[in-house]
């Protein structure tokens, strides 16, 4: 039935959530409305996370290693931690109840979650406990304050091309300062339907240096470790507002970011300026992974695509498989990817070899990361598995650690 309701609402928006799963991109948003108007509506950016001895077997959308440890994500704000290779997990205390989508540790034991509603969090023991830093209506009222600032600023140009006499100023100035009126409006009703646009990845340079990316473009910098948070998608050149699904390092100094419609932007300078790329793919793209010399993006429909230029130029990769990719991780040995309909893609250390299967249930997996052990831990819409080095489903025990509850 959840994907049922996934296809449907796809069908009817025709944007990047035509993946079926994306995160559950705005989907599960319909979905507990409709559960909260049986009951007595508690604002779930208020509301603590329920602890259960079946967090781990709920759905899970990422899943990264803060060191040795691995910690997971997902719906109703739960948060899992392991720290014996994801044989047993431990359930974090969390002070929300919204979807989470990504997680992100630039450090062992700093780390920063986002999410639905536009949440941020932050930890500063490697996932154990968790304070907000950050919701959707700290960033209705940012996102409104950048698009007035902007309109003034647009007005204040027409006013000094005008002065000037110049007429092909004025057009220009008369453009811009419309798609500054538009940009405000939407900025202005989104903030009257409350805290609604979900983050949907996150990524931090450093303990201090980060940035949130999500839906319609959503775009936030902190340079003080999240205390404070700055819209900054006036940076980049997005005026239809596309998704951001992803954002990785992928040189010294530059970040790329993927969404929408083949989307590719990029900074050669940790973010402050942004450019567009030329993309091999006009399909939406949901995953974008690094490690050393090697980037590799992916998404609708199977596409894979690599560099070993920083992500200059790409290459598409045959897979073997139609279905849609949506997360991955670069291995000591494999590269493997994960994505709808329990499928999974293993490459060998030089992107070759590609090998394509599709896991018993045909769950929807969101996430993967290696283990210490060498293995994979894949999340996803059952909740925790682990794969071995050939990407087989390992047979054994996946429970919550005893005492916890």
């Amino acid at each position: 039935m959840f994907s049922d309701l996934v296809q449907s609402y796809a069908r009817a928006t025709g944007r990047a959530l035509a993946m079926g799963f994306t995160r559950v991109g705005l989907i599960l948003g319909v979905l507990l409305s409709a559960v909260s108007a049986q009951a007595a509506w508690q604002d779930p950016l208020n509301t603590p996370a329920l602890l259960t001895q079946r967090a781990h077997q709920t759905l899970l959308l990422d899943v990264v290693r803060a060191d040795r440890r691995l910690v997971a994500v997902g719906s109703h704000g739960h948060i899992v931690y392991s720290d014996d290779d994801g044989l047993t997990w431990a359930q974090a205390r969390v002070p929300v109840s919204v979807t989470l989508t990504a997680v992100y540790f630039p450090s062992g034991d700093y780390g920063w979650a986002v999410g639905h509603d536009g949440v941020i969090l932050h930890s500063s023991d490697a996932g154990k406990t968790w304070v907000k830093q950050f919701d959707g209506y700290q960033a209705n009222t940012a996102i409104v304050a950048a698009a007035t600032k902007s309109k003034q600023r647009a007005k204040d140009r027409l006013e000094a091309a005008e002065a000037a006499g110049d007429d092909v100023a004025i057009e220009e100035a008369e453009m811009a300062l419309e798609t500054a009126t538009y940009g405000l409006q939407d900025a202005q009703y989104d903030q009257s339907t409350g805290s609604t646009k979900p983050f949907l990845d996150v990524w931090f340079y450093d303990a201090k240096r980060g940035y949130a990316v999500g839906a319609y473009g959503m775009f936030f910098y902190t340079l003080d470790g999240g205390t404070t948070w700055e819209d900054v998608s006036s940076r980049l050149p997005n005026p239809d507002r596309l998704h951001l699904n992803a954002i990785s390092m992928v040189g010294p100094r530059s970040l790329a970011m993927i969404g929408e419609m083949g989307m590719i932007l990029r900074s050669d300078d940790l973010g402050q300026s942004w450019h567009s790329m030329d993309s091999p793919y006009e399909g939406s793209l949901f995953g974008l992974i690094a490690a050393g010399d090697k980037q590799i993006m992916f998404g609708l429909r199977g596409h894979v695509f690599s560099s070993v230029d920083g992500g200059i130029s790409w290459d598409e990769k045959a897979t073997g498989s139609e279905q849609t990719l949506l997360s991955g991780t670069i291995g000591r040995k494999h590269t493997l990817l994960v994505g709808n309909g329990g499928s999974v893609v293993i490459f060998d250390a030089q992107m070759q070899n590609p090998k394509a299967s599709i896991l018993e249930g045909r769950k929807a997996f969101a996430a993967v990361a290696e283990a210490s052990d060498g293995n994979f831990i894949i999340v996803g819409e059952a909740g925790v598995k682990r794969l071995n080095a050939a990407g087989e489903l390992i047979d054994q025990s996946i429970s919550m650690a005893a005492g916890d509850f």
